[in-house]
């Protein structure tokens, strides 16, 4: 019986493990393109800044239903409302320490 196929098998059942279970996947930073369009650049900027790129992503959303007080995103399930560069900053410095 051939053995060769077991360190290669092994590797591939490994990485499929962490594909789904989300260990290579980043954190989305959801960012509502409706009701504050320029905010998106300013996150995407913030993330880039503290070199998280690898660990977050920043995507544009539909509406996060919280219009009133814009900017708006979702992080981790999370809403944050009156959003500014320095809060998220804050927000992020605090869940990668």
């Amino acid at each position: 019986m051939r053995k060769g196929w077991i360190v290669p098998g092994l590797a591939a059942l490994l990485l499929g493990f962490a594909l789904v279970s989300g260990a290579f996947a980043a954190d989305r930073l959801l960012v509502c393109g409706v009701c504050d369009k320029s905010f998106y650049e300013t996150a995407a900027k913030v993330v880039q800044d503290m070199g998280l790129a690898d660990k977050v992503s920043v995507k544009k959303s539909s509406c996060l239903g919280a219009c009133a007080t814009p900017p708006v995103i979702e992080f981790k399930g999370e809403l944050y409302t009156s959003m500014t560069a320095e809060k998220l900053k804050a927000l992020l410095e605090k869940a990668y320490p």
